[in-house]
This record gives structure tokens, C-alpha cells and sequence, in this order.
């Protein structure tokens, strides 16, 4: 089975106040890179200038038979 998301990582700008109501708000989707190098260095970028992110991978996930 063939994914068209294999191996990238998405990184989430996190909002400065979350409204309890709408959790989902609480971060919001920036780019999607091809590697972790990569989105690590769009995070470092984002830490410069004094915002946080959170980087996550996109794609299936586990093993098994």
C-alpha cells in the first residue's frame, strides 16, 4: 500500500491563549517537510523569533504482521 504522506512531518504553530471551548484551535498547521532534519530546522526558526511549535509525523504509524 502505497502512502502519499511516507516519512514527513508536519510542524504546528501553537496559539499564545487556548480557548477551553475550542481545544482544537490550540495549534494550528504551518508547513509539512520532507524530513525531520528539516522540520526541526523550521522549528528552530519559529524559536528565534520567540514562538513555540510542535512537530509531528504524518504517515502510517506501527508494525505488526
Amino acid at each position: 500500500m502505497e502512502s502519499a504522506h511516507d516519512d514527513q512531518f508536519a510542524v504546528y504553530l501553537r496559539q499564545g491563549c487556548v480557548d477551553l471551548n475550542w481545544p482544537e484551535r490550540a495549534e494550528e498547521p504551518l508547513i509539512i517537510c520532507p524530513s525531520y532534519q528539516e522540520a526541526r530546522r523550521v522549528l528552530r526558526l519559529l524559536r528565534n523569533g520567540t514562538r513555540e511549535g510542535v512537530i509531528r509525523f504524518v504517515g502510517a504509524a506501527g508494525g505488526g504482521d
